[in-house]
C-alpha cells in the first residue's frame, strides 16, 4: 500500500469514527469501535510521514553528492598543474600583445571593471580588497553565519487592571440559570418620612390608643446568567515546536482568564443589561450629578457634590485615566484657594480623595462624557456566579486539520439591587451608593 493508499484509508476510518459518534444513540461498543478506528488512522498518519523524511533525506543525500561533484569539476578546471604553467598563465595576461584565452585560475584576480588610467589608481582595486577587508559579523559571509542568534522562551506583554469591583461587591453563587432575589421597596417619596426600610414608619400614640397600620412594600429583582466566551485553536506542530507553552499561555492571565476577567469588569461599570450584566452607569439606581467645570476638566464642586449624595461605608473612587492630569492639577475654590490635591510635583500622587482610595481605570469613558468619575459602594451592587470561568480544549473538532481548539466559558450577571435612588426624608434630596459625574449640559 503507497503512501496515498494509506491517506485514504486513514480518511475513510476518520469518516466511519465520525459517523458513529454522531449517532443519537451510541453504544459502549460504537465508542470502542470508533477508538480503534482513530488509532488506525493516527498509525497509518504516522508511516506515511516516515516514508515521507526518508525520501526527503535520501533526496538531500543525492543533492550533496551531485553538488560535490559540481565543485570538484570546477575545481579541476581552476587549478594550475604546476607553478611554471601558473607564471606561464600570469605572463600571458600582463602581455598586451597576447590575444589568446587566459586560463580560469585567473578569474578571481580578473576585475573588467577596474580604472586603467593612472589618475585611477589611488584607491585599492576590487581584488586587492578583498584580501584586506577584515572578517566581522555585520555580513554573513564575513562570519556573520558563524554568530548564532539568542532566544529567550519567555513572553512579555501588558499587565492588565485587576478586578477591583468583584472583591468588594456582594456574591451570590447561583445553581440555576435565573435567580430571583426579593428586596424592600424603597422608592417612596414622601416628605418626614424614612424611605429606606420599605414604607415602614413608626407613630407616636398615647396609652391605650388605636395604632396607626403600615405594611412594608418588596420588589423582585432577578439574576440571569450571562455567557463570556473565549476561543481559538492552534495547529499540532506550533503546539509541539513551540518554545512558550502555549496551553499555559492560554489559562494565565495574559490569556483567557485575564481577557474574561477586564470584560467582566467592563460590563459591571458600562454593561448595558441587554445580554451582559447591568453596569452602575447605566443603572436607574444611580445619580447622575451635574458637571459645574468647563468640560473635560473636573472641579473641586464637582466632586464634593458627589461626595454629597453617595451613601455607603465603603466608597471608592473610579477615575478614568483621561481625567488623570485634571485631577492632578485641581485648584481650590475662590473661597479656599490654598486647597490643592497635590502640595507639590516632588512627591507620590495620593492615593486617596476625600479620604476614600482611587482607582484608576482605562474601563471608564473619556474626560468629559457621563460616567467618568463615579463614586461607588459595592455591596449594594449584586453579583451572581452560576459558573467561573472553565477553559476546555479538544482535538476531534479540527482533527482532519491537525489542530487543537480551546474555549473559555464565564457565566455571571450583575446589577444593583436598588431600582431608583433613595428620597431623604426632606422629600426631595436623594441619595445612592453610586454617583456618577455627568456630562456638561449645553
Amino acid at each position: 500500500m503507497d503512501s496515498n493508499e494509506k491517506l485514504m484509508e486513514a480518511k475513510r476510518l476518520f469518516d466511519e469514527a465520525t459517523a458513529l459518534l454522531a449517532k443519537d444513540e451510541r453504544s459502549a461498543e460504537d465508542l470502542a469501535t470508533a477508538e480503534k478506528m482513530v488509532d488506525a488512522a493516527k498509525a497509518f498518519k504516522v508511516e506515511v510521514k516516515l516514508e515521507s523524511e526518508i525520501l526527503s533525506e535520501a533526496q538531500e543525500l543525492i543533492d550533496i553528492e551531485g553538488e560535490k561533484e559540481d565543485k570538484s569539476a570546477k575545481a579541476a578546471r581552476t587549478k594550475f598543474a604546476s607553478l611554471g604553467e601558473y607564471w606561464c598563465a600570469v605572463a600571458a595576461a600582463g602581455n598586451v600583445q597576447y590575444r589568446g584565452p587566459l586560463h580560469n585560475g585567473l578569474d578571481r584576480w580578473n576585475d573588467k571593471n577596474e580604472p586603467s588610467t593612472p589618475e585611477h589608481k589611488a584607491g585599492p582595486t576590487a581584488w586587492e580588497s578583498e584580501f584586506k577587508a577584515a572578517m566581522a559579523e555585520g555580513a554573513g559571509a564575513t562570519g556573520g553565519f558563524l554568530v548564532p542568534t539568542e532566544y529567550l522562551p519567555e513572553l512579555y506583554g501588558e499587565d492588565h487592571e485587576r478586578n477591583s469591583i468583584r472583591q468588594r461587591a456582594t456574591v451570590i453563587p447561583m445553581r440555576r440559570r435565573a435567580l430571583q432575589i426579593p428586596v424592600l421597596s424603597s422608592t417612596g417619596t414622601t416628605s418626614g418620612q424614612p424611605h429606606q426600610f420599605g414604607g415602614m414608619i413608626a407613630s407616636w400614640t398615647e396609652e391605650a390608643a388605636e395604632k396607626d397600620e403600615n405594611d412594608p412594600t418588596f420588589r423582585q429583582i432577578e439574576l440571569v446568567a450571562h455567557k463570556l466566551v473565549c476561543y481559538t485553536r492552534a495547529s499540532d506542530e506550533l503546539l509541539e515546536d513551540s518554545a512558550i507553552g502555549l496551553t499555559a499561555l492560554l489559562q494565565g492571565p495574559l490569556g483567557f482568564r485575564g481577557v474574561i476577567d477586564w470584560h467582566e469588569e467592563y460590563a459591571f461599570l458600562q454593561g448595558t443589561g441587554a445580554g451582559q450584566p447591568l453596569g452602575v452607569i447605566n443603572a436607574g439606581a444611580t445619580i447622575a450629578h451635574a458637571r459645574a467645570a468647563t468640560v473635560p476638566s473636573i472641579g473641586v464642586a464637582d466632586l464634593t457634590g458627589m461626595l454629597q449624595r453617595a451613601y455607603g461605608d465603603r466608597l471608592v473612587w473610579h477615575i478614568s485615566r483621561s481625567q488623570m492630569s485634571n485631577l492632578l492639577q485641581l485648584n481650590g475654590p475662590t473661597g479656599n484657594a490654598s486647597y490643592i490635591f497635590i502640595p507639590n510635583g516632588r512627591d507620590g500622587m495620593p492615593a486617596t480623595l476625600f479620604g476614600y482610595p482611587v482607582i484608576w481605570t482605562e474601563k471608564l469613558p473619556a474626560a468629559g462624557t457621563k460616567g467618568d468619575v463615579v463614586l461607588a459602594d459595592w455591596t449594594y451592587y449584586l453579583i451572581g456566579d452560576r459558573q467561573a470561568t472553565t477553559i476546555d480544549s479538544t482535538t476531534a473538532e479540527r482533527f482532519r486539520y491537525d489542530q487543537t481548539s480551546w474555549r473559555a466559558v464565564h457565566r455571571v450577571d450583575g446589577q444593583p439591587w436598588l431600582s431608583a435612588p433613595w428620597t431623604l426624608a426632606d422629600g426631595t434630596s436623594t441619595m445612592s451608593p453610586f454617583v456618577v459625574l455627568d456630562a456638561k449640559s449645553t
